[in-house]
Order: structure tokens, then sequence, then C-alpha cells
């Protein structure tokens, strides 16, 4: 029987992979992506619990618009032909922070989308704000217009593109070492409007004296500009319209099939082996999963590049993730709830927050999304969708025993419900119609991700965006292998992993190009 070849073999249908997947279809590339679960999605898919449709982790899309050709998202989509085949709802408002700030008094700030709204509102929850706030904005459309330059223009970053990023946008340079309070501060940004301002940490898992400045106003001055959105039908519409795309140009996709080996030949990744011992070739693999899994579990220990493997363990794991996701026998208009995003904390200083979740019993920060508040028709009428998600910062649940593992998941339950009804005033434990508990034990069999990790690798000060792009040519030591995902060089979230999954896709393309040109020369 002939073996199977291909072009390029995706492993792994998370965004990333879908995405990596759907790029080289189109350009014509014999294509096979691989998946251990029975659907497409990884952490962008849904699942059911009695009458209630939970999506498993989406709470908004960042750098994406209702209008074609705004935002890089949207580029993405549009360029691959599903923007138009979802259907998108818009969220109402950026979010509502509700904390303690650095001089004891409670901060409760709902913040608007769009620029003015959003300096207007702060202005008036921080008289005297205005100033500073303008000029944040104003840098944030500066160094957004730096990080699609280098998107745009290049496939591997150059000293021609640097010159040229120091010529064009020459604050991108001067901030790009900094984190976001070292820049907040040099703009004279009040105190409790930096940290309104900083809410969004929680969604990078990094405090913000360490998290990179430049990756935090790419992200938030895109939300504040062209608000967020989510597919109607939860994150499983977008990863079906992708794997449809696939499909469509005579690309494969397989679903049970788990690769349990990458293979070699003389240096180069030519194939895989399934767990049930089937072997695919190939001339080019895209893995959408983490390095240390790779490295470690799915490589001989000879394939493994010595600059990959030190690379590899200098890098510290991001935040673990945890979620209760509640569906409630009362409508939003029952319980009081108006807001469909929140952001609860102890406190406003991110440092001290992030100190305290690196312990499951002194850590009670969430961000809360009521999905009902942007998507009506989500649920049955008289029902409420609540998903509460929190991060830890150390691999803490790694201490739970089996023994111990129920009842802590519903400890981890009960303290975060109940922080949010202290912290709104809204009461939600007596409407519980069903309950789920994701720990991080969940997360790491369902994703297969070290420690339940959701956020990639740490983006701190040392390995932060800026970084890894300016290393991305000199850290592809593996030939033929490539990764994609929120490992990768553009960090965690979904948009963050669509642009991991194209960027490589064209990279292995240019890799084949040259393969090419090669060979042609000999």
């Amino acid at each position: 029987m002939t073996e199977k070849h291909y072009d390029i073999i995706v492993i792994g249908a998370g965004c990333g992979g879908l995405t990596a997947a759907t790029c080289a279809a189109k350009e014509g590339k014999k294509v096979l992506l691989l998946e251990r679960h029975n659907a497409p999605g990884g952490f962008s898919s849904s699942f059911v619990r009695g009458r209630f449709e939970f999506d498993v982790s989406l709470h908004e899309l960042c750098r994406f618009s209702n209008e074609a050709g705004l935002g890089e998202l949207r580029v993405i989509f549009d360029s691959l032909g599903i923007s138009d085949k979802i259907q998108w709802t818009t969220i109402p408002e950026a979010f509502r922070l509700i904390s303690r700030s650095y001089d004891g008094s409670k901060i409760d700030a709902t913040m608007p989308f769009g620029v003015e709204n959003f300096i207007e509102t702060m202005e008036q929850y921080v008289p005297g704000s205005k100033e500073s706030m303008t000029k944040l904005f104003k840098l944030g459309d500066e160094i957004e217009e730096a990080i699609d330059y280098f998107a745009a223009n290049e496939i591997k970053p150059s000293f021609k593109s640097i010159r040229n990023i120091m010529k064009k946008y020459g604050n991108f340079v001067k901030t790009a070492p900094y984190s976001v309070n070292e820049v907040l501060d040099a703009l004279k940004v009040p105190k409790k409007a930096q940290e309104i301002f900083n809410a969004y940490w929680l969604y990078l898992g990094v405090d913000c004296d360490r998290l990179s400045f430049t990756h935090y106003i790419v992200m938030v001055n895109s939300y504040i500009r062209l608000g967020a959105f989510i597919p109607t039908l939860r994150s499983h519409a977008m990863s079906m319209a992708l794997a449809g795309v696939i499909e469509d140009n005579n690309g494969e996709i397989r679903y049970n099939s788990h690769v349990s080996r990458i293979l070699f030949r003389d240096g180069h990744a030519c194939g895989v082996i399934l767990k049930n011992g089937e072997r695919i070739n190939c001339n080019h693999i895209i893995c959408n999963c983490s390095p240390t899994t790779v490295y470690s579990k799915m490589m001989k220990k000879s394939d493994v590049p010595v600059s990959a493997l030190k690379r590899t363990n200098a890098r510290t794991f991001g935040a673990r993730g945890a979620c209760v996701y509640l569906g409630l026998n009362r409508s939003p208009e029952e319980l009081g709830i108006k807001n469909y995003s929140y952001f609860i904390t102890n406190t406003a200083d991110s440092a001290s927050q992030f100190s305290l979740m690196k312990s499951i019993d002194t850590n009670s920060a969430q961000a809360t999304v009521c999905l009902n508040i942007a998507n009506p028709d989500c649920s049955p009428a008289g029902t409420t969708i609540l998903c509460i998600t929190t991060l830890y910062t150390d691999n803490c649940w790694a201490d739970v025993t089996p023994e111990g593992y129920f009842d802590e998941k519903d400890l981890l339950a009960a303290r975060l419900i109940s922080k949010f009804e202290d912290a709104t005033g809204i009461t939600i434990h007596k409407y519980i119609e069903e309950i789920e508990v994701a720990t991080p034990a969940t997360f790491a069999r369902y994703t297969n991700t070290p420690q339940g990790v959701i956020y990639g690798y740490l983006g701190d000060d040392w390995d932060s965006v800026v970084p890894r792009f300016m290393t991305e040519a000199i850290d592809c030591d593996t030939p033929g292998l490539r990764f994609c995902g929120g490992w990768g060089t553009q960090l965690s979230g979904v948009n963050s992993a669509v642009a991991s999954g194209r960027n490589a896709a064209y990279a292995t393309l240019y890799d084949i190009a040259e393969e090419r040109s090669d060979n042609n020369e000999e």
C-alpha cells in the first residue's frame, strides 16, 4: 500500500492550526490537519449542559471590526473568506472594573468603547486625566501602525524593516523596552486612571510592572477604538468556518488522530506517527501546541537542537486557567445584571494581585462575562449564562490530591460566586440550574497543555512580543518544523493565535520556495 505524502502536516486544530492549514490550502498546497479530538477548535469551541450552551473560553475578540478591512483579525478572516460566513454579535461596553485603589478607596468604573468616550468617561472618574489619556491613545495608534507594518511587510524581521520602523515610528522604538506602568508614569497618567486603564491585564496574565507596553497598548487600543465582537453561535462557529474552507480547498482534516511522534530525516522534519502506529509522510510540519510538549514527548532527544531546548527551558509558563460556567434560571433583568464584562479583583495593583494568584486560597480575582447582555437569545427565555474565569500564576493545583480534588472544585466555585455577589450586590447562587467547573487539570487534559496553562509562555519583560519578533528568524532552528498558537511570537489570545497561524503558514510557504530554489540550483 502506497503511503500518502503531504506538502504540510498541521498538528492541532486550535485557532492557530486551523488558520495555518487554511492559508496553506488556499495557496494550493497538499495539506493534512490532524486533531486528537472529534471536533475542531480547541479552546474555541463550546459544550452543552442541560438547556445551556457554554463557550469554552472566548470573552471577546480583539482587533476585529464589523467593517471590512478594519483590524488585523478582520483582515485575516476577510482574506480567508469567512468573515461573512459567521454571524457576529457586538459587545455593548468595554468593561466594568470593581476593585480597591492604591489609597484604599473602592473603584467601580464602567468604561465604554470609542476613544473619545473612553477618555471623557475616565475624566469623570479621575478628574485631570484627559490630557495624559489623549496622549496615551495617540501613542497607541502609532504603535499599532508599527506592528501592522511588521505584519504586512515582513515574513521574517530583518535589519531593513528595523531601520524603517526607526524612521517612521520612533515612539515604537522608544517605548518597546518598557513596561505598561513605566510608560504610563512617563506620560503622567494619574494613578487611579492607570488602575482603571490596566484592567485588561487579566486577559494576558502578566502584571503591569512587567507586561510589555507594546503588547498591552496594541490590544487595548484596538479594543477601545474598534469595539469588540463575538460569534453569535459561539466561537465554535469560527472553527467550523475555517475547517470548511480547508476542505473546500482540497485540504484534509482527520479527527481522532493523536500524533505521538514527529519524524526527522537528515535533521529535517519528514512526517509523523500517530498513536495507532500509522505513519504519514510530509515535507513540512506546523505544530499548534506547546514546544515544551513537542520537545519532551513528541521528538527523539537526538532530533531536538540544543538551542531550542535551552530557549524553551529558559521560558516560564504563563497563567493557568479555571472557569465556573453557570446556567441560571432567571433572566439578567430579574437578577439585576446590567454589564457584559466584569473585572473583579482584590486590588487594582496588578503586581500585588498577581502575587495573590499564586495560591488557590488567596485567589478570587475574576473576569466574568454575562453572554446574554450581548446576545439575549443565547439561552432560553428567562435564563442567564454567566462564565467566571480566574487565573493562577503558579502551579498550585499540583498540590491538590486526587481525594481532595472534587472538594477543591466546589470550594473554587463557591469562592468565585461569593466574590461576584459581594462585589456587585447581585445574588446568583440561589438560581443555579447548571454548573460546570473547569480547573487547570481540566484544561491540561482537554488541550494537552502543560499544567493547564492557557496563556502560553509568560510574556514578561525579557520574553514579550517585541523580543520574540526580533528573534523569530533565529528561533526557527528545527528545519521543517514551525509552531503556531498561543505559545508563539504574538503570545496568547484568539486573535494572536489566528495571526500566528497565518504567519507560520506563509513562513512555511517561503521555506518551501527557498528549498525548491536551492534544489534547482543544484
